[in-house]
Formats: C-alpha cells, structure tokens, sequence
C-alpha cells in the first residue's frame, strides 16, 4: 500500500456537529457541507480509482475532525448525496465519544473531537510540510517542494482569527491570482505535483 505523501485540511466553518441533517439540502440545512463533499471528490477521485497516497482532514466548527485515509477507503463515489452520506455517518459516529482518540466510521473513515491544531501537531508529527493556500500567498509553480506535503483551506468563508492563530508560522501559497473555490484549489495542487512527478514542468525556483 502507498505511503502518505498528499494531505489536505478544509475548514468548514458552518457544517453541522450532529447528523440530524436531510442529504437532500446540503447547501442550506447541512451548512455548506456540499463543499465538503466536493473537497473529497477532487482529493481522492481519479478517473478509474482512487489516490490510495492521500488523506483529507475535514475540521468542522474547529471543534469536530474527520479524517479520510486513501489507504483505506472505501464507497467513495463521484455524487455528492453519497458522500455526505459517509460524513454523516462519521458525524453519528462522534456523538458518543470522549475528546482525543480516533474511532473508526466506515472504512477509511475516522472521527475524533479536537481542533485545527491537534490537526497541524498529527501532520507535523508525522513529516509533513505544511502550508496555507490563500490568494496573497507564493505561488506554487516559484519553490521546489518536499515530497510529504499537507495543504491547509477554508471553505466559502475567510479563515478566522481562530484558525489563523492555530495556523501561525507556516507559510502561504497560491495556485493562482483569483480567488477560487475549495475543491478547485484541491484540484490545482494535484495536478501541479502529478506534473512535478511526471517530469513535465520545470519549477521556477530563485
């Protein structure tokens, strides 16, 4: 099985803290959690499969974490009621659990209560090279990168003074001069480092 080499963290800042939720409105009563869904689409999804070297870190409320490994995962499919379906699951899963330890939803799928900084201090423990995607920050394509890399985004809303102060110190990145939405930052950066990997771009490094 491939090791961890791609990590992503999307804040969802309005996603729900219990499953109480219909899949059939996840833009309105599911705040937002259609973006979620979507950030799990462009993170694991390829054309025939599914990238087995990724995990995707949802922090939800800064208070709720769901963590999906490629490794393991399993009944992920392309539509966004299905996926929802999953992190539902995982959200039941939480309601009965003590702060700290990770439990197993479905397979692939893990939940804990913990915040954006036991996030940074797992991926740090772990070697990853960490960096925020924003607008103003570096662009990609101007630095050579490590190979375990984590990437940390918000969903329609800025990152709030919480999130920055747990983010502090790590360095910016963008893919690009416009602000874009989540899952599509999601799939720049893949497809940045899936050229690196392939010999096809030369990286403008000073």
């Amino acid at each position: 099985m491939s090791e961890k080499r791609r990590a992503f963290v999307v804040l969802g800042h309005t996603a729900p803290l219990t499953p109480n939720f219909p899949l059939a409105d996840l833009p309105g009563s599911a705040g937002r959690l259609d973006i979620l869904c979507r950030c799990a689409t462009e993170a694991f999804l390829l054309s025939h499969g599914i990238r087995r070297d990724v995990c995707l870190y949802l922090v939800i409320q800064g208070r709720l974490l769901v963590r999906l490994d490629g490794i393991f995962l399993r009944y992920l499919n392309p539509d966004e009621r299905s996926t929802a379906a999953l992190i539902r699951k995982a959200i039941a899963r939480a309601q009965d659990l003590a702060p700290g330890e990770w439990a197993p939803s479905t397979p692939g799928i893990s939940v804990r209560w913990g915040e954006l900084a036991d996030v940074r201090a797992e991926l740090e423990a772990e070697d990853f090279a960490i960096y925020v995607l924003e607008e103003s920050g570096r662009f990609i394509r101007e630095i050579s990168l490590p190979e375990r890399l984590a990437f940390v985004l918000s969903d329609h809303r800025d990152f709030a003074p919480e999130d920055l102060e747990a983010l502090a110190g790590l360095p910016r990145l963008s893919v690009g001069p416009r602000s874009l939405q989540a899952q599509t930052c999601i799939a720049l950066v893949h497809n940045e480092l899936d050229l690196r990997e392939a010999g096809w771009t030369n990286v403008m490094c000073c």
